[in-house]
Parts: C-alpha cells; sequence; structure tokens
C-alpha cells in the first residue's frame, strides 16, 4: 500500500473532491478535455487511498467499527465489518503449536458529491464505495514462560474494491470523462501480509486476569484485472495496535456458567509512507463486555466474548461492536 505520495493525507473519495475542483476549471476549454482529465487522475496517485481501504478492510487492528472523519477537507463516514475465525493445526508440545485463522471484511462508504455547472446549474454525483476481502493464515503461537506468548504468522488475502456512481443535473455532462477511471469501476488485490504479536497475561487475583497484546502487521498489494489501466497500482502499508484488557467475576452466572465482565482499552494506528491516507492515522479505543466459557467445567477453554466499545483519535470518532471467540 505504498506509493511515494508523502502528501496524501485523506481518503480516496476525499481525493475525488479536490480532483473535480481542478476538473471544473480545464472543462471550459474542450479541446484536449479528455485528456486532460485522464492525467489528472493519473497524477493524483488515488492508487494509495484505494490500497489503504484495502488494507484497513482486511487488516486485523481494528475490529468492526463506524468511523466518521473531519478532518477539515471534507468530512466523511464509512463502516467496517469483519467476521474473523481461528482454531489450531499441529501441537508439538504444550509450549508450540501452529494455527490458522481465516477472516472476511466488508467496507463501505456513500458520498454525494456537488458538482455545479459553468452556468452555475446545480449537479450531484451519488458515489458508493465498496470493498470485500476474505484472508486466510497461519502462525506460531511458542509460550516463552512468564506469561509471555510469542505469535510470527503470515496471511494472505484476496480483495476487491469497487466503485458504484450515478450523475445528476449538470454533473451529468461529466460521464464521459470520468466513468471508468474515477467513477463505476472495479478492480482487484492481492494482500501478502507478515506479522507479529507479543502477549503478557497474567493473574491478579482469583478469577481475575490482565492482558497486554501487542501486534504489528506490513502489507505489500498489488491490484490485477482492473477495469481501467489508471486504476493499476503497487503498494504498501503497515499497521499496528496495542490492546489491553482486563477480566473479572461479576459473581452472576449465565446458562450454569460464570459470567464475567471485561474493561478494555487500546491504541493503533498506520505507519509507512501512506499512513495518512484514510484522514486518520492513529485511533484509541475503551470499552467493556461480558465473557462466558462454552465449557462449564474448563475455564480455560474457549470463551465468547461480546462488547462495545468508542473509538477516538485526531481527526476521528467512532463506536465498535464485538462478537467473538477468545483462547
Amino acid at each position: 500500500m505504498r506509493s511515494s505520495a508523502r502528501n496524501h493525507r485523506n481518503l480516496a473519495p476525499v481525493l475525488v473532491v479536490r480532483f473535480f475542483v481542478v476538473l471544473s476549471i480545464v472543462t471550459h476549454a474542450a479541446y484536449a478535455v479528455a485528456q486532460s482529465s485522464r492525467d489528472l487522475i493519473g497524477a493524483a496517485r488515488l492508487g494509495s487511498g484505494y490500497s489503504q481501504i484495502l488494507n484497513l478492510t482486511a487488516s486485523p487492528d481494528i475490529s468492526s467499527a463506524h468511523l466518521d472523519i473531519s478532518n477539515g477537507v471534507a468530512p466523511h463516514s464509512f463502516t467496517i465489518t469483519r467476521i474473523p475465525y481461528e482454531g489450531s493445526l499441529l501441537t508439538f508440545s504444550d509450549q508450540n503449536s501452529i494455527g490458522w485463522r481465516v477472516s472476511g471484511g466488508y467496507f463501505r462508504e456513500k458520498d454525494e458529491l456537488a458538482i455545479g455547472g459553468l452556468d452555475g446549474a446545480p449537479g450531484s454525483v451519488a458515489s458508493k464505495w465498496s470493498a470485500f476481502s476474505a484472508t486466510g493464515g497461519l502462525f506460531l503461537k511458542s509460550k516463552l514462560g512468564y506469561g509471555f506468548t510469542f505469535e510470527p504468522g503470515l496471511d494472505l488475502s484476496m480483495a476487491r474494491l469497487l466503485n458504484d456512481a450515478s450523475y445528476k443535473g449538470a454533473a451529468a455532462g461529466l460521464k464521459p470523462l470520468t466513468d471508468g477511471p474515477l467513477f463505476n469501476w472495479h478492480e482487484n488485490a492481492w494482500l501478502v501480509t507478515p506479522n507479529a504479536a507479543l502477549e503478557w497475561t497474567t493473574n491478579i487475583a482469583s478469577a481475575q486476569t490482565l492482558t497486554i497484546r501487542g501486534h504489528i502487521a506490513w502489507s505489500w498489494i498489488s491490484s490485477f484485472d482492473e477495469s481501467d489501466p489508471l486504476l493499476r497500482f503497487r503498494e504498501t502499508a503497515g499497521s499496528w495496535s496495542i490492546q489491553s484488557a482486563y477480566t473479572g467475576p461479576t459473581g452472576a452466572q449465565l446458562f450454569a456458567r460464570p459470567l464475567n465482565y471485561v474493561v478494555n482499552a487500546g491504541y493503533g494506528g498506520f505507519f509507512g509512507a501512506n499512513h495518512s491516507a484514510l484522514g486518520f492515522s492513529t485511533l484509541a479505543n475503551i470499552g467493556g463486555g461480558f465473557d462466558l466459557p462454552i465449557s462449564r467445567d474448563d475455564a480455560q477453554a474457549k470463551h465468547v466474548r461480546v462488547g462495545g466499545a468508542y473509538l477516538v483519535g485526531p481527526h476521528v470518532s467512532g463506536w465498535t461492536v464485538s462478537l467473538g471467540l477468545t483462547y
């Protein structure tokens, strides 16, 4: 997810708004308008934003969430939904094992871009960006002692990004110029993501635990099967997170199992040349939930955990609701 465009600080749809400002100036010079528009789109290096959308869709460092971005350029909102699952593949010893994981992700954003004609006539483009990802990977789970666990891994993802748009009013005149390279297009991409996590868990008191987990990932992203050659990109992107969770007993039972409460907090973000391409680069979360063991007799077995959190960072805020398994 990388290009050399270090000044890209906004999500690709925001760059579209900037492009229309320039395009509205050049459209009155009908001679070479078509070529000028393609040159402008190519110069905008929109691939840096598109690749970050795919990275966000496939990355485990920001869970399913709704985010509102307000960076002073063009406020916008988007939603990410991710469904992960993991299990054990091979056990070498009590300290070392190999696990597998899969996940599916979905990103969506809708915008209404106001475009005025040269005669002042109103117009707009209703645009929707969607991304889908499917990820599979392997990881080594190694218990180092003193509560530490090290988890290096490798994930492979295939993703699809597409745009659907409709033109209204004066904006309809832009359709021959923008359909294909800017709106109403699709492309696929591969993501190769080596990653590593270090987790520390300690028992504070009876049935009370504290877990701190750090995670870092680096992705190579390459598009293919683009509906327009201008959509092609090869980028890189990094993500990181530090999460903490405190678990304690509520004193209540649910389905004859002890019900625990969970308080969690964390901080994470992106790094690399295009770390701000989404309109934000760091994000904090604070929230809570409940934890319930699947087994009545084995408290160390898998647990079902449900929770929610408030998300906040420079130029960004939002919320997340989660349902998952812990090991």
